[in-house]
């Protein structure tokens, strides 16, 4: 009669401990390769980012009259497409003068501006005179930068008759003329004649002589 023989346990399969760790590593294997390409498809469905472009931005809280420097902004990414018409670039700096209060961070644009100040580059407590040009062919041969000297009539204190004229400005830097066909002044009615006045950069004292001399000044071209 033949015996029967034990089972060899050394041919035998892993045991339950063994297959539960299989298990558990195939599952996170395979939550793993779940995440990936769910990761993967999110990013090929995404929409890309929109482009974005460099603005300026105050960098403090400016007041209105503020002649805009670079030291007074900073550049920051705006969506280009939320970027309004009209902002101004660095290279426009200095110059800018600010028609209105810009809080910090707030956008720079030509509507928060009135363009280059008349007296920026002049020295500190220069002021912008109004003259009567006295001559409409000196006048149409004016343009801001000319360099003139400005003479008023004197009259005799008793017949009231011209009696020559004193230089109250001497080269003085004209800052604006008026346009073409303009009016003699902001109040001008309909039939009132051609603006004859220009700006002239002067100091406190030159400027009280100015307006002494008001209705009796003649400016003179200097040659440059």
């Amino acid at each position: 009669m033949a015996l029967a023989l034990p089972a060899d346990r050394t041919r035998s399969g892993p045991g339950p401990a063994a297959r539960r760790r299989r298990r558990l590593a195939r599952r996170w294997l395979t939550a793993g390769l779940v995440a990936g390409a769910g990761a993967l498809a999110v990013g090929a469905l995404a929409p890309p980012r929109p482009p974005t472009r460099l603005v300026l931005v105050a960098d403090r809280d400016l007041p209105a009259g503020a002649v805009l420097s670079p030291g007074d902004v900073r550049e920051v990414r705006w969506a280009a497409g939320a970027v309004p018409a009209g902002v101004l670039g660095a290279d426009e700096l200095p110059g800018p003068v600010l028609a209105t209060p810009l809080r910090r961070g707030e956008l720079l644009t030509r509507t928060r501006t009135r363009g280059a100040g008349l007296l920026v580059g002049q020295p500190v407590g220069t002021l912008a005179a109004t003259v009567d040009v006295g001559d409409a062919a000196v006048l149409a041969s004016l343009a801001p930068g000319a360099h003139v000297d400005v003479l008023a009539r004197t009259e005799d204190p008793v017949t009231g008759r011209a009696a020559g004229a004193e230089r109250v400005a001497t080269d003085v830097v004209v800052l604006s003329v008026p346009a073409a066909g303009a009016g003699a002044g902001l109040l001008a009615g309909p039939g009132a004649g051609p603006a004859t006045s220009v700006l002239v950069a002067v100091d406190a004292a030159t400027a009280a002589r100015l307006a002494a001399s008001a209705g009796r000044t003649v400016v003179a071209v200097r040659a440059r």
